[in-house]
């Protein structure tokens, strides 16, 4: 499933925040019949996945700000499709060896980090074509966040409920993309382009930002609780048997 950005109105809207335990086919957190989930730290970057750049994607900046023609516009939006492949294929091979939730999450919110760092980059730029790269590396990030997001939402919830979840965060996207025409149109009423994807930028790395000590607590706990059970086979071996 890929979640493409490359319209970037918004940025940073996945999911609701979860709570953090663990529901690897734990049936308190898991409910067949009635296909309830709890999304645990999958839920927390989504918070922050669809809110950056709303007028980067319509022509009106890259095509009159930056003066460029319809060929380079689809070469410009074209790139951030040609990064999450990239992106796809490359972290692929990385989310394999990160076997810790926490981990995964973590490696997460920083390439989603870098697609925010790549909009506001967007907005410096003289020329069209100095866009290509900075959004080639945005579509990077961006593709690598789908690999990290989608694994862990699938370590994360219970299989009979993976359909249902999966569903739920992408109407969430699709959305918030949605939303985010509507909110740069009429914002393009009261300001010019190259402004409003700066500050688009700026929002998706508060809201990054905003998520981080939270996400921080959460694993810290998750860890913390898990090592009690963790450690009791090891102190039951240590406690010497009773002679008969």
């Amino acid at each position: 499933m890929v979640d493409q950005v490359d319209d970037v109105p918004a940025l940073l809207i996945k999911a609701p925040v979860g709570d953090l335990r663990q529901v690897h086919g734990d049936p308190e957190d898991a409910d067949p019949a009635g296909g309830r989930f709890r999304p645990s730290l999958a839920g927390r970057p989504g918070v922050a996945r669809r809110r950056c750049a709303a007028p980067a994607r319509g022509g009106i900046f890259i095509r009159e700000t930056l003066g460029s023609s319809t060929t380079m516009y689809g070469l410009v939006t074209g790139s951030w499709t040609l990064g999450i492949v990239l992106g796809g294929w490359l972290f692929a091979r990385l989310a394999r060896r990160l076997t810790d939730d926490g981990a995964l999450l973590g490696a997460g919110l920083a390439l989603l980090g870098g697609c925010c760092l790549a909009v506001l980059g967007s907005a410096a730029v003289p020329a069209a074509m100095l866009l290509v790269p900075i959004w080639l590396a945005g579509g990077v990030a961006n593709g690598g966040d789908n690999v990290f997001n989608n694994l862990l939402l699938a370590r994360r919830v219970p299989e009979a409920s993976r359909g249902r979840a999966f569903a739920v965060f992408g109407a969430a996207v699709q959305g918030a993309g949605m939303a985010g025409y509507l909110i740069g149109g009429l914002l393009l009423e009261l300001a010019a382009p190259r402004p409003l994807v700066a500050g688009a930028g700026v929002a998706g790395l508060l809201v990054v930002a905003a998520v981080v000590a939270p996400v921080r607590r959460a694993v810290r706990a998750e860890r913390a609780a898990r090592l009690p059970a963790a450690g009791r086979p090891a102190a039951e071996l240590a406690t010497p048997a009773p002679s008969r």
